[in-house]
């Protein structure tokens, strides 16, 4: 991650380095996120299968070159849902990663600073370097 351009770095604590490793088969894409040492694999199924209820599971599409996942999960107890979409720049030597977090809280509102995002939603943009 390039922590100078990517806005997760610059909220809480300071985040050490941080890599992805994407791979895809015709049945699943699986993303492996490693920060702080800890390293996390997701599955993605293509977007209208369903996993097992047991799994953490999300669905991918792709729409051209941009890859879009989405995974429902718990965060604190509370119910989150994961969007984040993925493109690289006409060189493939970034990767953009738009992220947004929405909180199912189970009720809507109005925002009280009308936005392009709902008031449960929160929007950032990562950059990431390939590895040489």
């Amino acid at each position: 991650m390039d922590l100078s351009r990517s806005e997760t770095a610059a909220q809480g604590p300071a985040i050490g380095p941080v890599t992805v490793a994407i791979q895809q088969t015709p049945a699943e894409v699986r993303i492996e996120t490693t920060r702080n040492g800890a390293t996390e694999t997701v599955r993605y199924l293509p977007a209208g299968m369903k996993a097992g209820a047991e799994e953490r599971v999300g669905t991918f599409r792709w729409e051209g070159a941009t890859l879009i996942t989405d995974l429902n999960t718990h965060i604190n107890n509370q119910a989150v849902t994961f969007r984040e979409i993925r493109s690289l720049n006409p060189d493939r030597t970034e990767m953009a990663v738009e992220v947004t977090l929405t909180v199912q809280h189970g009720y809507t509102g109005t925002a009280v600073n009308p936005s392009t995002t709902s008031p449960n939603s929160s929007t950032g943009k990562d950059v990431f370097l390939r590895a040489r």
